[in-house]
């Protein structure tokens, strides 16, 4: 009951805020980014919190598996410093390694500043898929460090 509140006053805020997406992190790893724009409602069905977006997609999540909802603007990589060192090692054209700290967050960033891919890593060397990302130049941060990668 405690998690339910927190979350209906997290949506609560999110009204206000100037925030322009909504991350829902998981126990699972699989954490989820939705740009406010697109979404259409959330609802609660007793376990599971219910996700649906304006182009009709819907996602479920049982509230078990959530491990906090935040909302951030990331929309920008104005924060992301100077590089720091290489970290990513291609693997394939569609798999990245990640040499950061276990329980490392990973964002991969295209130029206009949007932010693709959010995943922690629970391990140093851990894949990442690149598989869903068009052809292009990305940013990747994880900690304090940053590189560019190419999506060929």
């Amino acid at each position: 009951m405690k998690k339910l509140l927190f979350i209906i006053s997290l949506l609560a805020i999110a009204g206000t805020a100037t925030a322009q997406h909504m991350v829902v992190e998981t126990t699972r790893q699989e954490d989820q980014v939705i740009t406010l724009e697109d979404l259409k409602q959330i609802t609660f069905d007793g376990t599971t919190v219910n996700i649906e977006q304006t182009d009709g997609t819907m996602s479920s999540t049982s509230m078990g598996d959530i491990e906090r909802i935040y909302f951030s603007d990331l929309s920008s990589i104005a924060d992301i410093k100077a590089q720091s060192g290489n970290f990513v090692e291609y693997l394939s054209y569609d798999e990245i390694a990640i040499n950061s700290e276990a329980g490392s967050t990973v964002a991969i960033y295209n130029l206009t500043g949007m932010q693709m891919i959010i995943r922690r890593i629970n391990a140093q060397g851990e894949t990442i898929s690149i598989a869903g990302l068009p052809q292009g130049i990305y940013i990747v941060k994880a900690n304090e460090k940053t590189t560019k990668i190419i999506k060929r």
